[in-house]
């Protein structure tokens, strides 16, 4: 790989933009949803991620994500998808927020994103809605507009570890494989690999560096 070659940098968020584990964050975020939903928190989480499962495993390639996962909820609850929606866009809107207090930015990371001129696109699981994928974006310190794409359930058909996650994007956006790098830190990120994107671990702070 040649680093003359790279123009567009796909960036992971939980344990690369920003430091803190994906689990770390989820249990948070089922602790203000749970209370927000007047549900016990292990009904919310069981509720919640095995609509998730539903939706990242439904082979439909003509429906979204989030149309996916509001299918899944309303079948599994008995309740509408209406419902489900506005409850989620009411939590987003509100108690979502006091998760900026627990985000670690990984700062030495975004201050190199801060300053490139190549193009980069959010490329965090696409689990989270528009709306909040945004709020997630600035909790870091950074802006949605800094984006040439960010992934989400509305713009998402696959989840990683799906290769298709990858293959979508870069079809949707024309790239070529060659001309892109994937940072994360899990086997979930480098399942790029299988479309020709190349991976780098976001503890090998020495490569990433160069690619900016």
């Amino acid at each position: 790989m040649q680093v003359s070659q790279i123009n567009y940098i796909f960036l992971d968020y939980d344990g690369t933009i920003i430091k803190n584990a994906e689990d770390e964050f989820l249990k948070n975020y089922f602790d203000l949803l749970s209370k927000r939903l007047n549900m016990s928190f292990e009904e919310t989480l069981n509720l919640v991620m095995s609509s998730v499962q539903d939706a990242v495993t439904d082979p439909n390639n003509s429906a979204n994500l989030f149309e996916k996962f509001g299918n899944a909820i309303s079948r599994r609850s008995g309740k509408l998808k209406e419902h489900w929606i506005d409850k989620f866009l009411e939590f987003y809107n509100t108690d979502f927020d006091q998760l900026q207090q627990i985000t670690q930015p990984n700062k030495e990371l975004i201050d190199v994103v801060n300053k490139t001129n190549k193009s980069l696109i959010f490329a965090s699981n696409p689990l989270f809605p528009r709306i909040a994928t945004y709020k997630r974006i600035q909790f870091s310190g950074l802006y949605p507009e800094m984006f040439y794409y960010i992934a989400h359930m509305e713009n998402s058909t696959y989840a990683k570890p799906n290769p298709l996650f990858f293959k979508e994007i870069i079809e949707k956006l024309k790239l070529h494989p060659a001309e892109c790098v994937m940072i994360g830190d899990s086997d979930f990120d480098k399942a790029c690999e299988k479309v020709g994107i190349k991976f780098i671990h976001v503890s090998e702070e020495e490569k990433w560096r160069e690619i900016f």
